[in-house]
């Protein structure tokens, strides 16, 4: 959805659609990790989630259809990995592409 407002100009849908990826991220994906038992692994995905939540925000404020696409792109490679180790995760990912695109 994000992509589509951002193409029609849709400032507002766009803003609202990417914020509610970026929560997703924060408030799920990040949140629900367990930095004390997951160790490195643990560690590098927050730091890949902190990532796509500043890359997101930077596609909101330079309207870049390129960062989207990048967050895109990492988050394919997310979902394959969670699909293999919970699906809740995945459906997380799943939900946070199908707002931007």
């Amino acid at each position: 959805m994000g992509q589509k407002y951002m193409k029609s100009g849709d400032i507002k849908n766009k803003g609202e659609s990417i914020t509610k990826a970026i929560l997703i991220i924060e408030s799920g994906l990040r949140a629900s990790l367990n930095k004390n038992v997951g160790g490195e692994i643990a560690m590098n995905l927050d730091a890949l989630y902190e990532y796509m939540g500043r890359r997101l925000l930077s596609a909101n404020i330079e309207n870049s259809q390129e960062i989207l696409d990048e967050v895109h792109g990492l988050l394919d490679g997310l979902r394959e990995a969670w699909e293999q180790i919970t699906p809740n995760a995945a459906d997380s990912i799943a939900a946070i592409d199908d707002i931007l695109h």
